[in-house]
């Protein structure tokens, strides 16, 4: 077994990326082995989400472990990658050394982001670093995923289609609409999957299996520890 590395990035706060993580981890880990790494410090948004989650379930395919620092992520990433199916990895609200180094070591990189003119001027500076990090890792399979998307929402759509005429990155079809469901099942340590709103848990569903299917011809990343990769990981 070694596990499909599958990071969730952005260089904004806010944009979901340890609800996306929380929940499709619990997802993947009804029918396999998930290890959840947090590289979040001092928020730690995640590994909170789990210590609830702790007090309301046994878990069995499911763990989470800490990284502050690229060498905690790479050797989080060396010990466990033979022991699980899926390893997600929730990067920081920013762009640090880890977040650069969560770049090379993942088989997919997903890009949470809302249809609104903020977020996407914050992507198009993390889309450059992006492109750097891609010469290093040829093998890195970056999406991104539409998150809080409000329905009928006329200028929502016109933003997508904006992006998608000016990214060379895909995007998946499944999108994630903004419920609240997404909120207060985080705050109460479940995942949509295990809440009252059959629509959310329906788009978690759908995209966890997008993913499983990108995912599952991708090699193994072998990470270069030459001079130049450790430059792009200390300044990007």
């Amino acid at each position: 077994m070694t596990a499909k590395i599958i990071s969730i990035a952005q260089s904004k706060g806010g944009v979901g990326k340890s609800t996306v993580c929380a929940n499709l981890a619990v997802t993947f880990s009804q029918s396999a082995k998930v290890l959840m790494i947090d590289c979040d410090p001092p928020q730690n948004s995640l590994s909170a989400w789990f210590s609830v989650r702790a007090d309301l379930y046994e878990e069995a395919g499911l763990s989470v472990e800490k990284a502050a620092t690229p060498s905690q992520l790479f050797a989080l990433i060396e010990k466990n990658k033979n022991s699980f199916d899926y390893i997600l990895i929730d990067g920081a609200p920013h762009v640090n050394p880890t977040v650069r180094a969560m770049l090379l070591i993942s088989n997919m990189l997903i890009i949470p982001l809302a249809p609104s003119s903020v977020e996407i001027w914050s992507f198009e500076t993390f889309e450059a670093l992006l492109t750097k990090a891609i010469k290093f890792n040829k093998g890195l399979l970056p999406k991104i995923c539409w998150n809080r998307v409000r329905r009928r929402v006329k200028s929502s759509e016109e933003v997508i289609q904006g992006v998608k005429k000016n990214t060379h990155i895909a995007q998946f079809k499944n999108k994630l609409t903004f419920r609240v469901a997404y909120m207060d099942s985080f705050a109460e340590g479940c995942s949509v999957y295990e809440w009252t709103d059959p629509v959310a848990s329906a788009e978690i569903w759908s995209l966890s299996s997008a993913i499983k299917r990108a995912v599952h011809k991708l090699e193994p990343i072998n990470l270069s520890r030459s001079a130049a990769v450790q430059d792009f990981i200390k300044k990007g």
